[in-house]
This record gives structure tokens, C-alpha cells and sequence, in this order.
């Protein structure tokens, strides 16, 4: 998949004159909406496409926090 992301992003680019890097952070953002749906949709999610080989890396950011603070929640 990660070599079809890059022809998707020149495909539309050059289709709808569009730059390829708001391409490609729209695709992260869809990304990034899909994992939060599919798993929380209270965590905190980031996507990151490499525009060169087109691999992503999807990262949670976690929240710890004492026990005692745990009841205060």
C-alpha cells in the first residue's frame, strides 16, 4: 500500500491542480480519523507519511497519570 499512497497523491495533485502536500496531510488526516473511530475515539492519534517512499507510521499519545489522580477523572 505504501507506493499506492504516493500515486494517489500525483494522481489527484495532478488531477484537481492541487499541491501534493495538502494531499498527503488530508490523507493523514483520514488516517489518523479512521484509527481513532475504529479504536477510541478519545485518543489522541497521529499519522506521518514519508512523501518519498510513501511508508506511514501511526502513533497514540497516552495520558498516564497517578492513581490517585485516577479517581478525579
Amino acid at each position: 500500500m505504501t507506493k499506492e499512497i504516493l500515486l494517489v497523491a500525483e494522481a489527484v495533485s495532478n488531477e484537481k491542480g492541487v499541491s501534493e502536500d495538502i494531499i498527503f496531510e488530508a490523507i493523514e488526516l483520514a488516517l489518523a480519523t479512521a484509527t481513532k473511530k475504529r479504536y477510541d475515539e478519545d485518543a489522541e492519534i497521529h499519522v506521518t507519511i514519508d512523501r518519498k517512499t510513501g511508508d506511514y507510521v501511526t502513533v497514540r499519545r497516552w495520558l498516564v497519570v497517578p492513581d490517585d489522580e485516577m479517581a478525579l477523572l
